[in-house]
């Protein structure tokens, strides 16, 4: 990722482009509407299976947060699924925006930059795409695509 800072000297403008590095650990990125319809999702391309079964994973996601805010929220509104510990790797999964944005990490490869990271790009998303495209969805995807770029600039996947 790179941020552009302008210097102004003498009325010349000279452009520094500066370097932040990537957050590494990512696996799995998703994002979802509560019903399991997949706006997006981006996979670590050494995942063939996760890639593969994408659309059943979603859904997957969109039912476990219905059947778990049946249960937990049962017994303490503030209680709700957040996050699945799987031994060497982590499922979290984050609601704005009524959009379920679920991410599947590696722990023992997660740098110390990916929490602030995955904020950004969750605010991102939902900057990008939530009035134009989201409240007003007709079932079309192809807009969403090109979040690719935005996950690029902050992940390696």
């Amino acid at each position: 990722m790179s941020i552009i800072s302008y210097l102004y000297v003498k009325k010349r403008i000279y452009i520094k482009s500066i370097q932040f590095p990537r957050a590494k650990g990512l696996v799995c990125f998703l994002a979802l509407d509560k019903t399991g319809l997949l706006y997006f999702s981006k996979v670590n391309k050494n995942r063939k299976k996760i890639s593969k079964n994408i659309f059943q994973i979603a859904g997957f996601i969109s039912a476990i947060l219905i059947y778990s805010k049946d249960f937990i929220s049962g017994e303490d509104p503030e209680l709700r699924l957040e996050d699945i510990n799987l031994g060497s790797h982590h499922f979290y999964v984050n609601i704005k925006n009524n959009v379920i944005f679920a991410y599947f990490i590696e722990r023992d490869k997660l740098t110390e930059n990916f929490d602030k990271y995955i904020h950004i790009v969750v605010d991102k998303f939902i900057e990008k795409y939530y009035y134009p495209y989201i409240t007003n969805f007709k079932g079309d995807v192809s807009p969403f695509h090109s979040f690719d770029t935005v996950i690029d600039q902050y992940f390696e996947i």
